[in-house]
């Protein structure tokens, strides 16, 4: 893995086991947002174990690339629900177009690192 691949990868690793791990350990910030979006306090939860797993799916995956690929594509899938819940909402556009930037970050972290 090249070296731009590795920082990509630990960025969205970080990334992804912070914002998981706010959610789980229920941050009032993030139970706002879930309230916002109407989620129930047992999917939030969930929400975020999904994501720090994938977090750390993608740092382990600096050493194991499959699984480091897998769970990009998990946290891809994940950053598409974010975007289809804000939608939902009818959230303002910097919030929607914050998370296609995620979104975007992840996409660029995989190609990166099928290109190494």
């Amino acid at each position: 893995m090249n070296v731009v691949a590795a920082v990509l990868s630990s960025v969205v690793g970080v990334l992804f086991v912070v914002t998981g791990g706010v959610k789980v350990l229920g941050v009032r910030q993030s139970l706002a947002v879930r309230d916002h979006f109407g989620m129930a306090p047992g999917v939030w939860r969930a929400v975020g174990v999904l994501e720090a797993a994938g977090g750390v799916g993608v740092l382990i995956g600096i050493k194991v690339d499959l699984l480091g690929l897998l769970a990009l594509g998990g946290l891809m899938l994940l950053m598409l629900g974010a975007i289809a819940s804000r939608l939902r909402v009818h959230d303002p556009a910097r919030l929607l177009l914050a998370d296609v930037g995620v979104l975007g970050l992840v996409v660029a972290t995989a190609a990166t690192r099928l290109a190494a």
